[in-house]
């Protein structure tokens, strides 16, 4: 399934990308965010006009079990691997799965633009591409997880406001 989910933040492309940036608004989101058990910034190489990035997530299990099998608090992790190109305000995406089984059958990849939207104001549009190997409930599952996905980047919108404002007031 191919997807798009945008956002306009309240902040110029600069701002929304150095915070993008900066280990510290990963902290922020890991302690405000009520969607994610576990967000984390692994590694970040900055090359210039080039970013290479690692980024963890750990979203809150939406199941538990299934039948018997009980699901493990981190089947649905995964980490974004990613370039930023800072001059394009672009960055192109996969997302790596944390547990074999799970990267065996799901495959994630994208893009994130920064918009101008006006004076202080980007949209940020996510776009790419989910797909779910796995007979008949593949599209099924594409679309929970596309849910769960969307929940998790309209929560962080709110997040990066908060972080914005407190960041403002120091």
């Amino acid at each position: 399934m191919n997807f798009e989910i945008s956002h306009t933040l309240p902040a110029d492309r600069d701002t929304v990308l150095a915070i993008m940036l900066d280990a510290e608004y990963y902290k922020f989101c890991q302690a405000h965010h009520s969607g994610v058990d576990r967000i984390e910034m692994l590694q970040q190489e900055d090359q210039g006009n080039i970013v290479r990035r690692r980024v963890l997530y750990q979203p809150k299990p939406i199941i538990r079990r299934i039948g018997p099998k009980e699901i493990p608090p981190d089947a649905m992790a995964w980490t974004e691997e990613s370039t930023l190109d800072k001059a394009a305000y672009r960055l192109r995406f996969t997302n790596v799965a944390a547990k074999d089984w799970v990267r065996k059958r799901l495959a994630n990849s994208g893009t994130i633009e920064l918009r101008a939207a006006g004076p202080d104001r980007t949209t940020r549009v996510v776009a790419g591409e989910l797909k779910v190997k796995f007979p008949i409930l593949g599209g099924i599952a594409e679309r929970i997880i596309y849910g769960k996905a969307k929940d998790i980047l309209d929560e962080e919108a709110r997040v990066f406001e908060k972080y914005l404002r407190e960041r403002k007031a120091k």
